[in-house]
């Protein structure tokens, strides 16, 4: 008995705690729960992270700062170099030896030009990083140089580009070979070269080159270093290595393009941090740092955060799956149901019958779907008999307009005293009363149609005395698609009055039916008088900018709108029309048997 009574506790223990998992606010705490564990899992990863960060950037910033240093030591020694150049360029005894005027023997010319090469030696002596300085007349006639020429400085490649420049510096990296001189000279060299131009008339005289000893740069660059392993280098504007640690590779194009500010980059399989800055002379010089020489102090947060990631990620995963199954599947079928709903679908109805708050907004979901759909049916409703009655207002006006037109042209028989054509007339005008009554509804077959618009045509024959002929011409299997009624004879009746009649000769009325898809073209075409240009815009619309007598002008703009109401905005009329050759009406209508259905409701829209 007493486990008995143990058993119902536990079991109304239970029953209570089931409940209690249904509501959403317990899923709910769950979830909160072990969201407020992952912060407290993942926050060696982001002690990690934030450590690994602030070294990175201590490291940054000084490679940056030494980088810096670096570009204003180099700024300092081309800025020496270059004011050296621009005393040379500018000295009066350089320009006079150069263009030789005012010298009457050759006395005067050697002194002259011993005077030019005694200024460029004193330079020398004062600058000993220099090794040798050439100023080359173009004209090679009295060229001033500090030593004498081992090859034809006239056809090497920095002669080349210095002319080029047209004055401006040009500065040439690091070379195991002489510029000048064209053999090894076994320490490295570098140049920077100048147009020599006449100060009144800026006219080329010459070329400078000023041959420099490497040693000014290897000095401050070889013992620069970041790390272990990283390293510094200079580039030039066409981004070759004018300095590298490596010798072998002066003058060689780099496969790196510098970014315009320190950034991470993949360099030879291997992450580096690499910190350019730009030189007065255009160059450009580089710190390579690795990557992971910037984090290795923090490889033990790394192994412990990794750790911790597992941990947390094993969690996530049951946490994801609990979510997922409990919340998420529930709320994700309820999403895809009102997506159906929403594009029209209103049998959806959704299978969640759980007792806690999804469950009941899903069956508040389905309540509110049937609501809809039963609100949609009357408004789709009341929209087809609207359409009906729009319509029908269109029927109505459209007979007068026809019986009007018809009872003019047996008028004017009458006036002629031709009795028995009017008779005849009456009779086949009783015939187009009584199909227009609609007894069989709006909708009729395209045959029967066709075959209303010859007995229309007896009439009109009658007035015009046959002088107008009607030819048809549709295949057997397309009469029997529906269209509404009294559709052409608007149409034919507008090519009479408005095309025809009035060029006084014989005229022709051509009704051709073809398929195109799953739509069927009615092409009724005539040989009149055709339609200006500027009119033609109106037509479709019922404002034709002109009025005529009676009521012919409302016919295109009724066989338009009645189509556009049936069968909805991507059908209707097509109007194309040549002055004095002719009008060609174009009717597009679905090849479909259904007669109400054709009537557009608001829903389907």
């Amino acid at each position: 008995m007493m486990r008995v009574r143990r058993l119902l506790k536990l079991y109304h223990f239970s029953s209570r705690c089931v409940k209690r998992l249904h509501s959403i606010a317990v899923q709910l705490f769950l979830l909160f729960f072990v969201s407020i564990l992952l912060p407290v899992l993942i926050g060696g990863y982001i002690s990690y992270l934030k450590s690994a960060r602030m070294i990175e950037e201590q490291v940054s910033n000084v490679a940056s700062l030494t980088i810096k240093q670096v570009r204003d030591n180099m700024n300092f020694i081309f800025k020496s170099i270059d004011n050296t150049s621009m005393r040379l360029v500018s000295n009066k005894t350089i320009h006079e030896a150069l263009q030789a005027k005012n010298i009457t023997n050759d006395y005067e010319s050697i002194q002259l030009n011993t005077e030019a090469k005694e200024f460029i030696m004193s330079l020398i002596m004062n600058m000993p990083e220099i090794m040798d300085i050439f100023i080359l007349d173009i004209h090679k006639q009295n060229s001033v140089v500090s030593s004498s020429f081992v090859i034809d400085p006239w056809q090497t490649e920095w002669y080349r580009k210095v002319v080029q420049a047209d004055g401006s510096a040009v500065w040439f990296g690091l070379s195991n070979t002489s510029y000048v001189k064209g053999s090894d000279m076994g320490i490295p060299v570098f140049g920077m070269g100048r147009m020599v131009k006449d100060v009144d008339t800026g006219k080329p005289l010459g070329v400078l080159f000023i041959e420099v000893r490497g040693k000014i740069l290897t000095d401050t660059l070889d013992d620069l270093q970041f790390g272990q392993t990283g390293y510094t280098y200079l580039v030039d504007r066409d981004n070759r290595y004018t300095y590298h640690r490596e010798p072998q590779l002066f003058g060689h194009l780099s496969d790196l393009t510098l970014p315009a500010s320190t950034e991470v980059m993949r360099v030879q399989g291997k992450d580096m941090m690499v910190v350019p800055s730009e030189l007065n002379n255009g160059w450009r010089v580089a710190g390579i740092v690795p990557v992971s020489e910037l984090v290795a102090s923090s490889v033990e947060i790394r192994d412990l955060t990794n750790w911790i990631a597992l941990a947390s990620a094993i969690v996530a995963i049951i946490m994801g799956y609990y979510v997922a199954y409990k919340i998420g599947r529930p709320l994700e079928s309820l999403t895809r149901l009102m997506k159906r709903s929403e594009a029209g679908d209103l049998t959806v109805r959704s299978p969640i019958v759980g007792k806690n708050e999804i469950g009941q907004l899903a069956r508040s979901f389905n309540k509110m779907i049937k609501q809809i759909d039963v609100l949609i049916g009357r408004i789709a409703e009341e929209e087809n008999e609207k359409k009906k009655a729009e319509i029908r207002a269109l029927r109505y006006q459209i007979n007068p307009h026809f019986l009007y037109n018809t009872l003019n042209s047996i008028r004017w028989m009458a006036k002629l005293q031709r009795t028995e054509d009017v008779a005849n007339a009456i009779t086949t005008l009783v015939h187009l009363l009584e199909a227009s009554l609609e007894r069989s509804g709006p909708m009729v077959p395209l045959g029967e149609e066709l075959s209303l618009l010859q007995k229309y045509m007896v009439i009109q024959q009658y007035r015009y005395n046959n002088d107008i002929a009607l030819r048809i011409d549709c295949p057997p299997h397309l009469k029997q698609i529906s269209i509404p009624r009294m559709l052409l004879q608007p149409i034919v009746e507008n090519a009479i009055f408005h095309g025809i009649a009035p060029k006084e000769e014989c005229g022709s009325i051509s009704v051709s039916v073809h398929a195109e898809g799953k739509d069927a073209v009615i092409v009724i075409a005539d040989d009149g008088i055709g339609i200006p240009q500027e009119k033609l815009p109106h037509l479709l619309s019922g404002n034709s900018g002109q009025r005529a007598s009676g009521m012919t002008r409302i016919g295109l703009a009724h066989v338009h709108q009645t189509l556009q109401l049936y069968y909805g905005p991507s059908y209707g009329a097509q109007v194309s029309s040549t002055e004095g050759k002719g009008t060609v009406v174009r009717l597009v209508v679905p090849m479909r048997e259904e007669e109400e259905g054709y009537v557009q409701s608001a829903a389907g829209r």
